[in-house]
């Protein structure tokens, strides 16, 4: 009998150690990639952008902040079109001076639930890159005041936004579009 429990001892013992080993593992990974991901962020180029329209929307409620003087109706009627859109950047429209794109958090459940934009960025190594990735970066808003009274349901949160031709480095085309949605 003490045979089987030293034994037992023995595994009880290296079984927390490899524990203690594999959970070592773990962190030096997870650092790893935490110390990866800032410097990727930290090699990117910032885009300047405007912000023409920002619009709530439901069968119930309608608002929009509006500053879309002068923009092509080809452009204001497309953005119109698509008042239900997914998460993430859509490309809209290009002119010869600037992109147009909305910007979507998707369905919210109150009126007073938001976002902004916080940035446009390319990657710093753009000039090496055939097709570099636009990443736009949002954050949540809350509390926002858009009328008297909070409305409540599923309702679609969008902005459009433009980028002027001459903010961007030259030769740079924006074909692909990536969102990160910090909450």
């Amino acid at each position: 009998m003490k045979r089987i429990s030293g034994f037992l001892i023995i595994i009880l013992i290296l079984g927390l150690q490899m524990g203690c080993a594999a959970d070592e593992k773990r962190n030096a990974i997870q650092s790893a990639t935490v110390a990866v991901d800032a410097d990727v962020n930290a090699n990117r180029l910032n885009i300047p952008f405007k912000q023409y329209l920002y619009s709530k929307y439901s069968p119930n409620f309608s608002w929009e902040k509006d500053d879309s003087d002068g923009l092509p109706k080809e452009v204001t009627d497309k953005y119109e079109n698509d008042k239900t859109l997914a998460p993430g950047g859509f490309y809209i429209k290009e002119t010869p001076t600037e992109f147009f794109i909305a910007v979507s958090i998707g369905g919210v459940k109150s009126s007073t639930d938001g976002f902004e934009v916080k940035s446009l960025s390319l990657p710093s190594t753009y000039q090496q890159e055939k097709d570099p990735i636009l990443k736009i970066e949002v954050n949540r808003v809350k509390n926002e005041r858009t009328s008297s009274e909070a409305i409540q349901g599923d309702i679609f949160v969008r902005s459009l936004i433009g980028i002027s031709k001459n903010d961007l480095p030259t030769g740079v085309h924006i074909n692909s579009i990536i969102m990160g949605l910090e909450n």
